[in-house]
Formats: structure tokens, sequence, C-alpha cells
């Protein structure tokens, strides 16, 4: 064992423990770099961070609220309301960002791997240690210092900052192992459910779709009850359905038990006008069968789907059918596929100012790891960087 003791360990070379690194360094009552250690599992730190958007930096939102995540409502409200400004923060530790018309941000030259370089400057300048390939096995406490064993080493400090992330994505050190760690200490921890994923479907409506991509309003229903909707775009797959609809639509439906999806093709054309193309067409060509009445209207693959639910060759019904494509919902393709974990450790022992457990003084818990997760579109990333910088702000004020 060594006999530094670190001001504060960060378990967890990702968004969020990253920002806690640089907020900890920087500003008023700053500490020392050689205060902070950065306890990360894999090779290097960072990993999953270069992955988002498509590896363009999608790092947040222009549309930005509270409103945008699923967990627990009050203590969300509580979080944003007086949360920094991301894009402004960003800036001014040298990482511009530009706004898209959605209002997705990312840095201004689209590169996620330049804004993980900017942020090792920042970390390397300061002398911040990483430990890589250090994976956490067990921190016990030991009077007023934490313990932190991998089996092989162990380190000490006064603060620890739980940035270990979810379950999804596997590749990026993310298993799920390191929930344990909060549990030991007196959390909870809530279900947990793949999100931002592919959509597994009944397979009766889809047969012979695959590798269709359609422009599609995409409506998510539970028993009836419309959850979320969106435009955007849908691929047809073996299994189901992908695209960034579906993964903008997934946090709504993944933990729901009898969840269905019901696509609008054509979505700029209204019913009733494409009800009048549909009849003009079958009035001028009586002799044309349903699927070659909806050739050329909607794709001919989609066209025979349809043409297989009509009985009789009516406009009304086939406009119907077009404007009200439904899929049963059976699943998703699972952790190793999705962006984010749905669920956590449950934030009701987490102070939404200071990400300061409520069970063990000099214990923080930030990103992924929480039951917080958002809409797709740099809503994760907005809140892993923001509770890092929470819980890095509260840490300088209590040294």
């Amino acid at each position: 064992m060594t006999s530094t003791v670190y001001k504060t360990a960060i378990i967890g070379g990702g968004a969020s423990g990253i920002l806690s690194a640089v907020e900890l360094t920087r500003g008023e009552n700053a500490l020392k770099g050689n205060e902070v250690v950065i306890l990360e599992r894999l090779n290097r730190i960072g990993k999953k961070l270069i992955a988002t958007g498509n590896g363009q930096g999608n790092l947040t939102n222009d549309n930005l609220s509270f409103e945008n995540y699923y967990g627990d409502k009050g203590f969300l409200r509580a979080f944003f309301s007086d949360a920094p400004d991301i894009s402004e923060y960003l800036y001014n530790i040298g990482i511009p960002l530009t706004t898209e018309s959605d209002g997705k941000k990312y840095p201004i030259s689209k590169q996620a791997s330049a804004v993980l370089d900017m942020l090792m400057s920042i970390l390397n300048s300061t002398g911040v240690e990483i430990k890589t390939e250090f994976f956490v096995k067990s921190i016990k406490k030991q009077g007023d210092i934490f313990v932190i064993d991998n089996g092989l080493e162990k380190v000490r400090a006064q603060n620890v900052i739980l940035a270990f992330g979810g379950k999804a994505g596997k590749q990026f050190g993310t298993d799920g192992s390191s929930y344990s760690i909060a549990k030991n200490f007196g959390h909870s921890l809530t279900t947990l459910y793949p999100s931002l994923v592919q959509l597994k479907t009944n397979l009766s409506n889809i047969k012979g779709l695959k590798g269709i991509k359609e422009q599609a309003r995409v409506y998510a229903y539970e028993s009836g009850k419309l959850l979320k909707t969106t435009l955007g775009e849908v691929l047809f797959t073996e299994y189901g359905v992908s695209g960034n609809a579906i993964f903008y639509i997934s946090p709504a439906v993944v933990d729901k038990s009898k969840a269905n999806l019901v696509l609008e093709f054509l979505p700029d054309i209204t019913q009733n006008d494409l009800e009048k193309i549909i009849k003009d067409k079958i009035k001028n060509l009586p002799h044309l069968s349903a699927e070659e009445v909806l050739s050329g209207i909607v794709n001919k693959r989609i066209a025979k789907i349809i043409s297989q639910k009509v009985i009789e060759i009516r406009a009304d019904k086939l406009a119907y059918e077009i404007k009200n494509f439904n899929l049963e919902i059976t699943g998703s393709l699972g952790f190793d596929y999705a962006q984010v974990t749905k669920g956590g450790i449950d934030t009701d022992k987490v102070n939404p100012f200071t990400m300061k457990s409520k069970c063990e003084k000099g214990v923080y818990l930030v990103g992924e790891s929480l039951n917080v997760d958002g809409d797709c579109g740099g809503y994760n990333l907005t809140f892993a960087f923001l509770s890092g910088i929470k819980a890095a702000k509260a840490i300088k004020e209590n040294c």
C-alpha cells in the first residue's frame, strides 16, 4: 500500500470522471494535480467519449431540460435548477461548440477525439495521476480514509467519486459489476434496462423488409397510451427495427412489457391527401392489384406487406395502413448493443446539488452509475459532465 493519501480518487475515467478531475484542478479552491487520481479499468480513459455521436462528439443539446430525462423527476428538477451552462463551461476549457438545426451540439471540428485530446491536455498540465488497468474490486473505509483495492495495489483517498458508469457497452469497461461498490455503502440499485438501443419486434409485419430505410413518424404506445413520438429514420432489420428514430424512442419503451410502435410512412403527406392520391389511381387504373396501386407511392416491398393486410382495394383502407403500420415490441438487442443504461443507483440517497452520498461521508456518485438516463441527442453526456462538475465543486468547498 502506498503511503500517499489523495484528496480525491475518481473511480472510472469516462466523461463524468474526467470532468470531475478537470474541475477539481481549476478555479477557486483548486486541488493540486497530484492530489487527484483517476482509476480506470481499461488501458486508457475516455474510450466511450470518443465514440459519441458516431465519432463526431454530440456533447450536449440546445434544447436541454430535465424533461429530457428518465428517473426521479424531483431529483432531476433540483439537479438542473442550479446546473452550470455546459456549453459555456466547455468553451472556457477550450472546446467551442456548434449547434445543428435539431439542437445537437458538437465541437466545431466534429471530432470527439479532439475533445478527449483537449481534456487530456488539461489533466496532463495539472499533473492529475491516471492509473489505467486498475479494476476496483473493493473500497473500504478505515477511519476517515478510503482504501481502494484492485487485488494487487491499494490506493488511499479522503474522498471518492464513483464514476464507474452503468452496464451498457462492456467494450467500454462497463458491465455492471461496479454497482456493488455503491451498494456496499448502503445505496440501492433499481432494475436495469438497455437504452438507446435497437428494438426487436414481431417479425410477421416486417418479413422481407430487411435493409429498407424509411423516413417515418414513430409513435410508441403502451396499452393504448402514447408514450413518445419522433420523426426520423427507421431501418428494418432481421430482428426488428433500428435507426435514429428508434434510438430516440427506445428509452420510453425498454422497461415496458406491453409496448408497440406505430410507424407513419409518408409523414409529409396527410392521410386525406394520401387517400385522394390512391383513390384517383384506382379510378384511373381499375385493373390494378392493391400492391400495384401502392407501387410508386411507397417502397415496393412495403407495398407488398400492406397489400396483404387489406381484403378489398379501398383507398381509405390502404391510406390507413400506410399511416398506421403497427409493430409489437418483443425486446431489444440488449446491453452489448445499448449506448446507455436505464436504471442504476437510486437517487433517493444522493444530494442533487452536490452529488454527495447520504449514506457515507466522502462518497459522491455521478454519471451513468445513477438512475438517470436521457434522450438520444447529447443528453446523457450532458448529465455525465454536469454531475462530475457538481461533485468536484462540492469537494473543493469542503477541502
